[in-house]
């Protein structure tokens, strides 16, 4: 498995384009438009958000199509809250590139991001659609992972190569996403699926932006393996990940795989289909994180580790409980080493586990023991660590044989900039 230079036109097959349609004022590129040159099977994950915006209910609906060709993208608006409007205007848009492509509209998902409560320009993207698909190339990719961008500073885009059977596989994948992430997706095949989290948490979607995930590959797998894949893939990838605590209305996760790698088909949860999860873990890992890497105003990336903990979702909600510590991100970005912030979240996070055998690191150094705080902890060091430009915190429960790791970044003044006049 090789990690490889490119994104979603990297797989054979697929092209992309990215234009300017004028949705967002700053006349940057913001209509985006993903293409398999063959019929391809298609998957998804999206929000939990009960508040799910108007692509996200059309894209299901198409879903339900046996093959899929194209994925149509606006940014600078998220199309939500628009009620019979906004969902005529998604539905719309898989129309007009249907009408261009040349294809029916059920077999076109598509995606939103931007401000919320606003209705999407439709002559605009009308206009333009012929021209998106006409820049339609296998040397668009980047240009895709541009047009997708919201308040991103950079683009997300990653690929890699893995040998399934006698066959070359390529898997790529570009994401966006800096502000209102704390996703929490499913797959469209897995209703038994449980969302991790409180429905408090799943009603705080407010202001704007959204995580969307494009994801390619050439292998040969059946839509209901596909689906398998990526609800694997974005458990411990996409889901684990917060900048501020704050759920979108609009989280997609899409994957089209079209065949033309000429393996083996995969149909069942055998070798092949575990080689293929491993290697769409590790593109949605690295993308998940590149993510938290760019929040909105970060200074600093923090990976927190969870270890012995008695099940696998006692270790994913007590990582997620404090990755989502603001005042934990406000110490990191401060670089104080508060530590005693993260067994708050810890304890507060409704997981059954003894205090006092709790260990807490920061880095390699131990500033918890059995409960206890360590009595000549090195302040000096352990700031020294919160200097980084990557923070690393451990926590063990001793409670199992259990771990996850969630990331997030710090909280900056920048932050509250940003999200102060995001909509002005």
């Amino acid at each position: 498995m090789n990690i490889i230079k490119g994104g979603v036109t990297s797989p054979k097959g697929f092209l992309a384009s990215g234009v300017k349609a004028g949705i967002k004022r700053s006349g940057r590129v913001d209509l985006a438009l993903l293409y398999s040159e063959v019929p391809a099977v298609a998957a998804a994950a999206f929000t939990t958000n009960r508040f799910q915006a108007s692509p996200v209910k059309v894209s299901k609906a198409h879903l339900k199509a046996n093959e899929h060709h194209a994925i149509v993208v606006n940014s600078g608006n998220a199309n939500c809250a628009n009620g019979k409007i906004g969902d005529r205007d998604a539905l719309k848009m898989t129309e007009f590139a249907g009408k261009a492509l040349l294809l029916d509209k059920n077999k076109i998902l598509v995606a939103s991001t931007g401000i919320i409560g606003v209705y999407l320009p439709l002559l605009k993207i009308e206009k333009v659609m012929p021209e998106l698909v006409g820049e339609l190339s296998a040397t668009k990719g980047t240009g895709f992972a541009e047009a997708i961008m919201t308040t991103d500073t950079v683009k997300k885009e990653l690929a890699v190569k893995v040998k399934i059977g006698n066959a070359i596989v390529t898997i790529g994948g570009a994401c966006k996403g800096v502000g209102m992430i704390y996703p929490l997706m499913k797959t469209e095949k897995h209703p038994s699926t449980k969302a991790q989290g409180s429905p408090e948490q799943a009603k705080r979607a407010e202001g704007h932006a959204t995580m969307l995930c494009f994801l390619t590959t050439d292998a040969a797998i059946t839509k209901k393996m596909l689906s398998a894949s990526l609800d694997e893939a974005i458990g411990d990838s996409f889901n684990m990940i917060s900048v501020d605590g704050d759920m979108s209305t609009n989280d997609s996760c899409f994957i089209m795989a079209n065949g033309l790698a000429l393996n083996r088909e995969i149909r069942a949860k055998g070798n092949d289909w575990r080689k293929f999860t491993e290697a769409l873990k590790l593109v949605t890992g690295e993308l998940a994180r590149k993510l938290a890497r760019d929040g909105e105003g970060a200074t600093k990336f923090i990976e927190i580790t969870v270890t012995g903990a008695k099940d696998e979702v006692s270790a994913k909600t007590v990582a997620r409980k404090i990755s989502t510590s603001n005042l934990l991100k406000c110490a990191v970005c401060g670089e104080d080493p508060n530590w005693g912030r993260i067994v708050a979240a810890a304890g507060a996070s409704g997981v059954d586990f003894d205090p006092d055998k709790v260990d807490v690191y920061l880095g390699s150094l131990k500033a918890l023991s059995n409960g206890m705080s360590v009595k000549n902890l090195d302040k000096n060091k352990a700031r020294k660590l919160f200097m980084k430009k990557d923070v690393h915190i451990k926590v063990d429960l001793k409670s199992g044989l259990h771990k996850a790791t969630a990331w997030t970044c710090d909280f900056s003044k920048e932050y509250v900039a940003i999200n102060s006049e995001y909509s002005t």
